[in-house]
């Protein structure tokens, strides 16, 4: 089920074994069809060369779609349970097969307390790039939710690749 990919990132070719989160979002994709939904997290940041090997799949998807989403994974993962957490308190989450080999996070309206405030992220569907054959969330994006969910390391890398990219 290992496949080999072979793209370019800045100027060079990599050709690298497919990470099993990678996998996984390929075999949900069919069925995640005509919705609304991007990838982030470290298979994001695999796909950007900033991470070796991404461990779980975090989708992103609307209020709207999120309990379609959810129905859908779940008819292929299982039920999936929601993780009360005292700092993130988005208004939709589910992780889905939580002690297999790679879980999925799947959130909607990310909702974080920071002090006494609770600031708000909403995913934008046009905010996406498809790329092998999957939905793509932007690295900014990214860096915006790493910086709310107090992730300097990544949010470094990130910033760096943005600088370097002009993106």
């Amino acid at each position: 089920m290992q496949g080999l990919l072979s793209f370019e990132l800045k100027g060079k070719i990599r050709l690298t074994p497919s990470p099993p989160p990678l996998l996984l979002a390929q075999e949900l994709a069919p069925s995640l069809e005509g919705l609304d939904w991007g990838i982030g997290g470290s298979l994001l940041l695999w796909k950007l060369g900033l991470e070796s090997m991404p461990r779980d799949l975090d989708i992103m998807t609307t209020s709207a779609h999120f309990p379609s989403m959810s129905q859908r994974i779940a008819h292929l993962l299982g039920a999936g349970v929601a993780v009360p957490h005292p700092t993130y308190r988005s208004v939709h989450f589910a992780r889905f097969a939580p002690q297999g080999p790679i879980s999925v996070d799947l959130f909607a309206d990310v909702r974080v307390k920071m002090r006494d405030d609770l600031i708000d992220w909403t995913f934008d569907a046009r905010d996406v790039e498809h790329d092998l054959g999957l939905p793509w969330m932007l690295p900014g994006d990214w860096l915006e939710l790493y910086e709310l969910f107090n992730r300097p390391e990544r949010a470094t890398a990130l910033r760096s690749f943005l600088a370097g990219s002009n993106r």
